[in-house]
């Protein structure tokens, strides 16, 4: 019996990651897991408990307990917590903010690790910042996905005006930016680049033209 398929997509916030992965795991039978929206299950959490967000401990003990579950098909992902559907809830604004603080606390990601190793094993393709340089070191096929941060904003906008129709391109390429920042300098599990993973840029593509890329690469991997 071979061994489940494990695909790591690492990248900047807006670089593609969520719908690529997304095209991915339909195309390849395999669970979807977007392990961003495990870190805004998280944030609504802390958003709705009396924790502070700048007490580490606390908000990494919360992130132990809670029960966050991933479930559906690719394009019909469902999130849970604590057993309720907050799948549309933590795209909201103040979701997205929280989740770029707690997102770097060491505790929460250690927390977050385990879960999406532990999803994992069945194969999947997972898609976050840390998947090929600290969840899966070793899976099997390692994509890393950037655009131009203008790009990537104007990406950004267009899903955000989706929950907040007040979203401006000023602010979303701001929170952009700080989003880069907080990635590649936070001490525990920054944004790099696996030493064995295919950097793909994708500004001016077309997302199909990526997508044939990286299926691609897919079939030739599985040839070896």
């Amino acid at each position: 019996m071979s061994q489940p398929l494990i695909i790591a997509i690492d990248g900047p916030s807006g670089a593609g990651k969520s719908t690529l992965g997304r095209m991915l795991a339909r195309e390849l039978g395999l669970l979807y897991i977007d392990t961003g929206s495990m870190y805004r299950a998280v944030a609504l959490a802390v958003i709705e408990s009396t924790i502070n967000e700048s007490d580490d401990v606390a908000v990494g003990s919360l992130a132990s307990r809670i029960d966050i579950d991933l479930a559906g098909d690719p394009d019909s992902l469902r999130v849970t917590l604590e057993g309720d559907d907050v799948t549309d809830r933590i795209r909201d604004e103040d979701v997205t903010q929280m989740s770029s603080i707690i997102s770097t606390i060491p505790a929460v990601r250690r927390a977050m690790v385990q879960r999406q190793r532990e999803l994992g094993q069945r194969g999947a393709v997972l898609n976050g910042r840390d998947i090929g340089t600290v969840v899966f070191p070793n899976a099997d096929i390692k994509f890393f996905l950037d655009a131009a941060p203008e790009e990537r904003a104007e990406r950004r906008l267009a899903e955000e005006r989706e929950h907040n129709t007040n979203a401006t391109y000023e602010q979303t390429f701001a929170d952009i930016l700080e989003r880069d920042r907080r990635d590649t300098t936070r001490a525990d599990s920054p944004l790099v680049v696996a030493d064995d993973a295919i950097v793909i840029d994708s500004s001016g593509q077309p997302i199909e033209k990526v997508f044939e890329r990286m299926m691609n690469t897919v079939h030739e991997k599985g040839r070896k």
